[in-house]
C-alpha cells in the first residue's frame, strides 16, 4: 500500500519536508538567519526544512545531513520546479515528482530529466544561528 501511496504523493508533487514557521527565522538582504536553539527540527541529523515567503525569490531547503552538517539549497527542481527531499541517510536530494531527478549535495544532477544542478547555497554557524548566504 505505501508504494501506491508513494506514487500519488510524487504525481501530486507532495514532499516529505514541510516548511519552517516564518517566526523561526529572518532574511535580512541576502542572508536568512534561524535561530537554531529554537527549531527542534533542525537539531537532528537527517532533517529538513525549507523556508518560503518574507521576500525570498525561491524557497530555501535546509538540510541536517547524518553527520550534523547543515546544507543549503534552491528548493525548486531544474526540471518541473518541483520542491526537494533528501533521501534518507544518503547526501542526495530528490525531486517530490514522478520523474525523482536526483542531486548530491554539491547541487549536481546524478539522475533523472532535471535541466542542470541546482543552487547551492553557503552555509555558516555564527552563535547559536545558522546564517545562508543567499
Amino acid at each position: 500500500m505505501s508504494a501506491i501511496v508513494d506514487f500519488f504523493k510524487a504525481l501530486a508533487g507532495i514532499c516529505q519536508t514541510g516548511p519552517l514557521s516564518p517566526d523561526s527565522w529572518e532574511l535580512d538582504g541576502n542572508r536568512a538567519t534561524i535561530k537554531i536553539r529554537d527549531v527542534p527540527e533542525l537539531q537532528t541529523p537527517g532533517t529538513a526544512v525549507y523556508l518560503s515567503g518574507k521576500g525570498l525569490k525561491l524557497p530555501v531547503l535546509i538540510v541536517v545531513d547524518e553527520n550534523g552538517t547543515y546544507h543549503g539549497f534552491s528548493n525548486r527542481c531544474t526540471h518541473g520546479g518541483r520542491k526537494l527531499d533528501p533521501v534518507p541517510g544518503k547526501p542526495v536530494l530528490r525531486c517530490c515528482s514522478v520523474s525523482h531527478s536526483t542531486f548530491d549535495f554539491q547541487g549536481n544532477k546524478l539522475t533523472g530529466p532535471a535541466n542542470g544542478p541546482i543552487q547551492v547555497y553557503r552555509t555558516e554557524l555564527e552563535n547559536d544561528s545558522l546564517v545562508i548566504s543567499l
